[in-house]
């Protein structure tokens, strides 16, 4: 399960950052830019009014639509609805249309599922590449870039609406590109995300050269998270669990890493329920890209009915797909919600958490600690 990646040449890091990381940001600033500017010009005005501004807006509202008040299957408007949350009442369109009268008739524009998961992905994004510029591995110019070229293809889209399924179908296939399941690089730190040096020894060997081990631990924000209370500093040494910012404090009932959730399970696989308002703390860059993996698992879940309007053919499962990738380690994993487990102070405590690495290298098991320094593993499938 380790990945055939350069991760000790900077190189090959501005590359998954250029390719990958930036054109995605691009993408979902792309995206948010259109909706507040649409919220802007239309939300609670009259359409009559918006079309004097800008006549194409109109088809955002209708197009695909036919009396009374009937949406066709993957119409442009039921689009705009159910993923910018953009739509007027058609009955009231249509009837003014009906009698030759202008439509006076009130726009809406919401949020919906579909703008927080792009939201919450894109403030992740935007972290990661600020990370990145302060550490010289992009330019702050290449923000910018991408920033203005967001801005103009969204100014292009409210004078072309049908454009918006050509954006969102490229952002969709960027997101699921960028997950755990196809990408070698976001792999590598996921599996950094709670990794002791058995794991490196094993798996990532050039990690162990010093250079190369501060090299990454600069660049994703790698750090000691639990370390072995036991007599032997070779044993200390080897089973010292480092991890980023993500996923490293919890309050078993309401919170995890200080933000209050439903559920911790369902958190871990990126579901937004109870905090949409609330963006993840998360500053380094593994923190931030091991988050980004989960909302992109959480918006493939939780707006699959919604995605079906513009993928042609089965809507992905990034989530299911890395089940699939690691089936052969987790099958041999014991059944289990959530377990407590003992901060390692004796050689009893270690072997047992030894038990649960490999669950907790591929990610079905999340290990987590309280305020008291108790360890807690959720099951993540």
């Amino acid at each position: 399960m380790s990945v055939e990646i350069k991760y000790w040449e900077k190189e090959s890091w501005i590359n998954y950052l250029r390719n990958d990381v930036l054109q995605l940001y691009e993408l979902s600033a792309t995206i948010l830019y259109l909706w507040k500017k649409l919220r802007e010009i239309a939300n609670g005005k009259l359409l009559s009014d918006i079309k004097k501004l800008i006549p194409e807006l109109e088809l955002m509202f209708v197009a695909g639509t036919s009396p009374p008040d009937k949406y066709e299957e993957d119409s442009l408007a039921l689009i705009y609805k159910s993923l910018l949350g953009a739509s007027i009442s058609l009955r009231e369109y249509y009837f003014l249309k009906s009698l030759n009268k202008e439509p006076k008739t009130l726009c809406r524009v919401e949020g919906t599922s579909f703008i927080s998961y792009i939201d919450h992905i894109h403030v992740m994004l935007e972290r990661v590449l600020k990370k990145a510029s302060e550490l010289r591995f992009l330019r702050d110019s290449d923000l910018q870039t991408a920033e203005k070229k967001s801005r103009d293809i969204s100014e292009e889209i409210l004078k072309k609406p049908e454009k918006i399924s050509e954006i969102l179908v490229e952002f969709l296939k960027k997101a699921l590109k960028l997950t755990v399941a196809y990408n070698e690089y976001t792999r590598f730190i996921w599996h950094l995300r709670k990794i002791s040096k058995k794991y490196i020894k094993e798996l990532y060997p050039e990690l162990l050269k010093p250079e190369v081990f501060k090299f990454i631990q600069e660049l994703l924000g790698l750090r000691e998270y639990i370390i072995p209370e036991v007599d032997d500093p070779e044993i200390v040494d080897l089973y010292t669990i480092y991890s980023f910012d993500h996923a490293i404090i919890v309050d078993i009932a309401v919170a995890i890493d200080g933000i209050k959730i439903f559920s911790v399970p369902l958190y871990l696989i990126g579901d937004l329920f109870g905090y949409y308002s609330v963006y993840e703390p998360y500053k380094t860059i593994g923190g931030c890209l091991c988050r980004i993996n989960e909302l992109i698992w959480g918006l493939f879940t939780q707006c699959r009915s919604d995605l079906g309007l513009i993928i042609n053919g089965p809507v992905p499962n990034p989530l299911e797909e890395w089940k699939k990738a690691v089936e052969n380690i987790s099958k041999h994993l014991p059944e289990y919600k959530y377990k407590k487990l003992r901060y390692p102070k004796s050689y009893e405590d270690l072997s047992i958490l030894d038990e649960w690495l490999p669950a907790i290298y591929i990610g079905k098991a999340e290990l987590t600690m309280d305020k008291n320094r108790d360890l807690y593993l959720f099951d993540r499938w």
